[in-house]
């Protein structure tokens, strides 16, 4: 992977994770400039076939023209919180997700089941195998898998619904068993940084942020039906575990159920940056109305990260980018075609002149 493009691009995502002063934000714009590889023809395939998926990567390389610092990257995608089926539960392969809470295994606090890392697990055999496939191929940076956030992983053993009235007919049992899930998450991110250490790869994951330390986007989805309160209690000391444990961390703020929590996770020290995501029918990520939370996340000297629909239009792209400090901003969104990427880039060249 070492080549001019790929070191520009890596010399500028160390620029943001340090912080550095930069003239514009970070930009990941890849446009497609071909046709789409074949559709899959079964759920197998398209989740667990390692030469079906390395294939489809390739063909998207070939078929893609990479902007600004954007950079070919192969997620390792075995589903969102991979990790509970590696600790006792299970998976099901679905059409847009694999599902781990179908089959609970917490039916009772004062009997909770051992859980322990199993190396041997389906779940873990399939990471191991189509990292394996997928680091033969060094033109582009294959990631580590999502590994999930620690109190979803939880919901997932437990049930959702039962775990919200745990916090607070168990809270004890909760915290425990909370205690016993972050550990084995630790395990089993210790062993992601070293396929990833020994390939010579940079460190990578699903937001795309290509990084030479290893990190990982934390997270906790499950938080946003609950108070405040009850995240500071059940959510915030393992994400500041967490936090604590690798050199650099987002974290990826779902919607606006969790922004309730958003000043006592700017108040980790630990936490580089966040993620903000909107959610279904609200307004775009380059949208006056989100401007405030951008202020309050670089107030605190943090990163933001903007993964994007396009700017409706050119006055809308230009307001956010001349507001914002470029200081360790990250925005990725696709394109369609290198002369639409171009002309996007030439403005923005234009506007932070």
């Amino acid at each position: 992977m070492v080549n001019e493009k790929f070191s520009h691009a890596l010399n500028a995502f160390e620029e943001f994770w340090e912080r550095k002063p930069r003239k514009r934000f970070v930009f990941n714009i890849p446009a497609s400039i071909g046709p789409a590889y074949r559709p899959h023809n079964s759920l197998y395939e398209k989740w667990l076939d390692e030469d079906f998926i390395l294939k489809r990567t390739m063909h998207s390389y070939n078929n893609t023209y990479y902007s600004a610092e954007s950079i070919p990257h192969l997620f390792t995608n075995l589903g969102p919180g991979c990790l509970s089926a590696c600790i006792g539960g299970s998976y099901e392969l679905a059409e847009n997700t694999i599902w781990f809470d179908r089959k609970t295994i917490v039916d009772d606090w004062d009997n909770p089941p051992e859980i322990a890392f199993d190396e041997n697990s389906e779940m873990w055999q399939n990471v191991v195998r189509m990292q394996t496939k997928f680091l033969t191929e060094n033109s582009v940076n294959t990631t580590i898998t999502d590994l999930g956030g620690i109190l979803d992983i939880v919901a997932s053993l437990r049930g959702t619904e039962n775990l919200l009235y745990d916090l607070y007919d168990y809270p004890e049992q909760v915290k425990e068993f909370t205690e016993k899930v972050t550990k084995l998450w630790f395990e089993a991110f210790d062993k992601q940084v070293e396929t990833i250490r020994k390939s010579g790869q940079p460190f990578n994951n699903w937001m795309n942020i290509p990084s030479s330390k290893p990190w990982y986007p934390i997270q906790c989805d499950f938080c946003a039906m609950i108070s405040p309160a009850k995240f500071e209690e059940f959510v915030l000391p393992h994400l500041v575990e967490q936090s604590e444990y690798m050199e650099r961390c987002i974290y990826h703020l779902d919607g606006p159920g969790e922004l309730p929590h958003l000043d006592m996770l700017l108040d980790v020290p630990g936490i580089t940056g966040i993620q903000w995501v909107a959610g279904g029918g609200q307004p775009s990520l380059w949208d006056e109305q989100w401007y405030p939370i951008y202020k309050k996340i670089q107030d605190k000297k943090k990163n933001i990260v903007l993964l994007a629909t396009p700017p409706k239009d050119d006055e809308t792209a230009e307001k956010l980018i001349k507001t914002l400090d470029p200081t360790g901003v990250y925005v990725a969104m696709c394109l369609e075609g290198k002369d639409t990427a171009d002309r996007f880039m030439e403005k923005v060249e234009k506007w932070t002149d």
